[in-house]
């Protein structure tokens, strides 16, 4: 795995000490694409925090003869069933050229992801997946040298709030109101994860798995977390669509993301997502954001693209979506709409 140029760094696992370092490199990378950093301290560490993250096993990161942390790898552990892992690598602006170190990274995310494949259930097709800004020729084409073939586009998507927002038109029967944790958790879980099984790439886990990673998710974010952004729609008493929004961009808190869109299959068609959507921003406008970011499939199975659009949203950039696939067998992943 050496190159030409490879042996200048050192490359070892991360440790929480090398935090600051780590979101440093990806702060000077999101300036380089976005202008703006998209890294906090508390973000990072709050993922290192995942139950199913092992530093040790999971992340590599080179490092400069002068120490600075010049490069950084993962791979995402995917939990059951095991058939749809992550990985990335990120290099510092001024080191972008330098094909060796790249290439020597994928090589290893590729060496680990191969980990999981046993631990997926036999005859099912496993694949790792990465994504790259499409303006981010470097990582594109290291990318590509690593054999990952290019699958989707994916879209990120704003709003300014230079207007008011139309008031939602809510269906006959639908409420709506924010979420009571220790009451609606378990039920937002469910809703969701039905409403994403159309979600092309979406591979269904176990409920358990995927309530456990909700808590998590919200317990690491600690006092940063605001359920009063979480809005739910509710139909006799069910629960039966969700935006959950959060006001955590790094380096820009005049605007909201939003995370989550989603309506479950027999709601929609009804103007729900767009009454939620619209609900979503008047609140937040209220609240004195100039706007709201979320990011998307380009060519999403439910036509979300025609309903941000419709929302007054518009495309600010675009990532391409990669895969590869390590054994081929039985497809666990959403391809197409299911009904």
């Amino acid at each position: 795995m050496q190159g030409e140029g490879d042996d200048r760094f050192t490359v070892r696992p991360a440790t929480r000490d090398d935090v600051d370092g780590v979101v440093d490199l990806f702060n000077a990378r999101s300036q380089r694409l976005y202008n703006e950093n998209q890294a906090t301290r508390d973000v990072i560490l709050g993922w290192w925090n995942s139950p199913r993250f092992d530093l040790a096993r999971d992340t590599r990161i080179a490092l400069a003869e002068d120490g600075r942390i010049v490069a950084w790898a993962h791979v995402r552990n995917p939990g059951k069933p095991y058939v749809s892992i992550g990985c990335a690598v990120t290099l510092r602006p001024e080191l972008e050229d330098v094909e060796a170190l790249w290439d020597r990274l994928y090589a290893w995310g590729l060496d680990r992801a191969s980990d999981f494949v046993p631990l997926a259930p036999p005859g099912t097709r496993v694949a790792v997946g990465e994504g790259a800004n499409a303006v981010d020729a470097a990582r594109r084409a290291a990318v590509e040298r690593a054999g990952f073939a290019f699958t989707r586009i994916g879209n990120a998507m704003r709003i300014d709030f230079d207007e008011p927002i139309p008031a939602p038109e809510w269906p006959e029967g639908i409420d709506v109101r924010t979420i009571d944790i220790d009451q609606d958790l378990r039920h937002v879980v469910a809703a969701t994860e039905e409403a994403f099984l159309d979600h092309w790439g979406h591979v269904e886990q176990p409920f358990d798995q995927a309530l456990a990673e909700w808590r998590q998710s919200i317990e690491d974010l600690g006092d940063a977390f605001d359920p009063s952004l979480w809005f739910l729609a509710f139909e006799d008493g069910k629960i039966v669509g969700a935006a959950l929004c959060d006001d955590r961009i790094a380096d820009d808190t005049s605007r909201a993301y939003v995370r989550s869109l989603s309506v479950r299959p027999a709601w929609r068609r009804r103007g729900i997502a767009l009454a939620l959507l619209r609900h979503a921003f008047g609140e937040l406008r209220r609240r004195g954001f100039v706007g709201v970011d979320l990011e998307m499939d380009s060519e999403n199975l439910t036509g979300a693209l025609g309903l941000y659009t419709k929302a007054g949203m518009r495309v600010i950039r675009q990532t391409y979506v990669y895969e590869k696939e390590l054994r081929p067998g039985a497809d666990l992943a959403t391809r197409e709409a299911r009904g």
